[in-house]
């Protein structure tokens, strides 16, 4: 080979080297820009000052820090694992603390730039430093029992929250001040959130402001969930404006269609569930509406091929299990379902409850279910568990108390019969024919009274 032949030789690989090289660098420095701007904000609480005689408690700042992001972790699990579904898109921030928040560099280099110092470069480019949090707890009284707590951002005041220390202690400012903080990167999950808790006047409280004044997307969502969280004949307003906003809204045809379905308008629920079994095939919740209009009014068969279609789906959902073990155990022809039927509604019952923890009333039925198998002691855990997820239904109490009632202890069966019908006296009536075994453990308690 010529020399000048070799001379091109090399410089094409020295050309083919550096070319490749970078390109690494653009990668590198591509991949950590788009990163940089769709990863959530990052947030690291510095620290939380608290009163000496929180302190003689054991109470520390690093563990009222620890607490703030336990609950801050609690609250997102409770967003995201909606039944009803959840909000799309990455979260908004990424909370830490101040202890945990010890980065890993790449100490690495390439044609001269470290890639530390790229790293460093964008974040200043980008200004996307962590945002520091910091805050304190204190008595509002040098002896009293109110505690007031706060989380400042710089200088701007993120929560101030007052709490009466006699009922509850520090726990109940931690929590609100860990609700707080979420709402002020991420209010939509939290008003889910809240929702999910229960607190109405909470969540309400965090959609105001969004559904008055926020953007096209989070008009639509806090709408949707105005909707859900209000409730009331006339929710069918807030789905519409979130409609108008986007036509496609996957939520909000679900909820128009069950709107639809408790309004007996049964042509109009299954025209919404069908545009959104079209928008996300993938998605049981249009099935599950679909079949929930159609087993209404009066097609059994069609609806039950609905939750079948929704069952089938890789995502799990308890509704589409809960609706065929209701079809599984009801009466047909006048007469009880078969062991064998409750059985098999056993089953979709306890899928239900793989599907979502949360589902109260796979637990209420499951326990009815249990008690027609005579399996007491499981009826007995099943009915503390629906109770305990939702204490204000009377139809939970009173299966937890038939399941009491067999097993033996008649006292306490009869305090939380007493109980239910004196916080809902309308249960006896026709509103216990929706339920199964209601009305028949009444009966039984009150006669053996």
């Amino acid at each position: 080979m010529a020399l000048t032949d070799r001379l091109e030789f090399v410089q094409t690989i020295s050309k083919t080297i550096t070319s490749f090289t970078m390109s690494v660098c653009a990668m590198f420095g591509l991949g950590f820009v788009s990163q940089s701007f769709w990863k959530p904000v990052q947030v690291v609480i510095e620290r939380i000052e608290i009163p000496a005689s929180l302190e003689e408690r054991g109470y520390k700042s690093e563990i009222v820090v620890k607490r703030v992001l336990d609950e801050l972790s609690s609250y997102k699990a409770m967003a995201a694992s909606n039944p009803k579904g959840g909000i799309d898109g990455p979260e908004n921030a990424f909370f830490s603390s101040m202890s945990s928040e010890k980065e890993t560099r790449i100490e690495a280099n390439v044609g001269g730039v470290s890639l530390n110092s790229l790293e460093q470069a964008v974040r200043h480019v980008l200004q996307k430093n962590p945002v520091v949090v910091s805050g304190e707890i204190l008595r509002v009284d040098k002896d009293g029992a109110m505690l007031e707590g706060r989380l400042r951002i710089a200088d701007s005041i993120v929560s101030n929250r007052t709490r009466d220390a006699r009922s509850d202690d520090v726990n109940t400012v931690i929590k609100s001040l860990a609700f707080d903080l979420f709402a002020h990167f991420d209010p939509l999950r939290a008003a889910l959130a809240a929702k999910r808790l229960g607190n109405q006047d909470l969540a309400l409280e965090v959609l105001r402001p969004l559904v008055s004044s926020g953007t096209p997307e989070q008009r639509k969502v806090a709408l949707w969930l105005r909707a859900s969280v209000a409730g009331g004949a006339d929710r069918d307003q807030f789905l519409s404006e979130a409609l108008a906003i986007d036509a496609k809204f996957f939520p909000a045809l679900v909820a128009m269609a069950e709107f639809e379905s408790s309004q007996r308008r049964y042509a109009e629920a299954i025209a919404f569930a069908d545009r959104a079994i079209a928008i996300d095939p993938n998605s049981p919740l249009g099935f599950n509406a679909k079949g929930v209009a159609l087993r209404q009014s009066g097609d059994r068969a069609a609806g039950v091929e609905q939750f079948k279609k929704a069952c089938a789906l890789p995502k799990l959902t308890p509704g589409c299990h809960i609706w065929l073990g209701l079809e599984y155990m009801r009466a047909v022809d006048g007469k009880p379902a078969s062991k064998e039927a409750l059985r098999q509604a056993y089953v979709e019952f306890t899928l239900a409850i793989k599907a979502n923890p949360q589902a109260v009333w796979a637990y209420s039925h499951a326990a009815y279910v249990a008690t027609e198998l005579k399996d007491f002691r499981e009826a007995k855990m099943l009915g503390a568990r629906a109770v305990e997820l939702d204490g204000s239904e009377p139809v939970h109490k009173i299966r937890f108390a038939g399941a009491l009632f067999h097993l033996g202890d008649r006292v306490k069966a009869k305090a939380f019969i007493q109980e239910a019908l004196t916080a809902s006296p309308t249960i006896s009536g026709p509103r216990a024919n929706q339920f199964p075994g209601v009305r028949q453990i009444i009966a039984m308690i009150n006669e053996d009274a």
